[in-house]
């Protein structure tokens, strides 16, 4: 082959990668898609993820199926956080008369997220996936929780530019549920060496129902910061 054609396919790969619009560039802005705790923990992200711009997609309640239509208006400067718990309360989560539940409600979530997955892909978007912490026995939401924290785990170990950031295990006792954990360094509500993380066994706020929370929250903010930290460097969760 001679040296001007090879100079030319050299050229014509070249200019392919830089059109390539699935290849992201350097964050500027944190599109944060989830429900309630994203919302609890927007505050402390958006502080932790600073100059980078935090932008909301979250609502309490919603599934990702719920999202599926939304114009998230991603780029190829944005990190997508997807962080979404086990919710089965919306329309989109019915199957006939029933609300799914249990291995049902992981294959939902299974589709759905992939779904999202290749349209933030497919706009060049870099995303974190979110693994979610168990919630309380009365619950009884230890199946759906697991399967889901593997679903991310599955879908950030096989595609390119997807990360895992276990931010569950931020808020839990050797990987159980806990109510409250030991303070650390930044806890201003430590009492008896301890600090609450779930209130209402499942949301972070020490006052159970409150979103937004009226006081210090030590589970969002330990949840944010493990957030933070994957949003900030992706390429080592990847």
């Amino acid at each position: 082959m001679g040296r001007q054609v090879i100079l030319k396919v050299l050229l014509a790969l070249s200019l392919s990668f830089q059109g390539n619009s699935n290849i992201p560039e350097k964050p500027t802005e944190v599109i944060y898609l989830g429900d309630s705790l994203a919302q609890e923990t927007s505050q402390i992200l958006s502080y932790l993820v600073y100059p980078k711009k935090l932008v909301p997609k979250f609502f309490g309640g919603t599934a990702p199926c719920d999202w599926l239509d939304d114009d998230l208006e991603v780029g190829r400067n944005s990190v997508v956080v997807i962080q979404f718990t086990g919710n089965s309360i919306t329309p989109c989560m019915k199957s006939g008369e029933s609300y799914l539940n249990d291995q049902a409600l992981v294959e939902k979530y299974d589709h759905d997220i992939g779904v999202l997955i290749r349209k933030i892909r497919a706009d060049g978007g870099r995303i974190v996936l979110v693994g979610q912490p168990y919630r309380a026995p009365s619950y009884n939401a230890d199946e759906e929780v697991a399967g889901i924290n593997k679903v991310y785990q599955r879908y950030a170990k096989n595609l390119p530019y997807v990360s895992f950031i276990d931010a569950g295990a931020s808020v839990e006792l050797n990987g159980e549920y806990s109510r409250s954990l030991s303070c650390n360094q930044f806890d201003i509500d430590c009492k008896g060496g301890k600090t609450v993380v779930r209130g209402d066994g499942a949301h972070f706020c020490p006052v159970a129902g409150k979103n937004p929370c009226p006081v210090y929250s030590s589970g969002a903010f330990r949840y944010g910061m493990a957030i933070a930290g994957a949003t900030n460097n992706p390429t080592k969760y990847d």
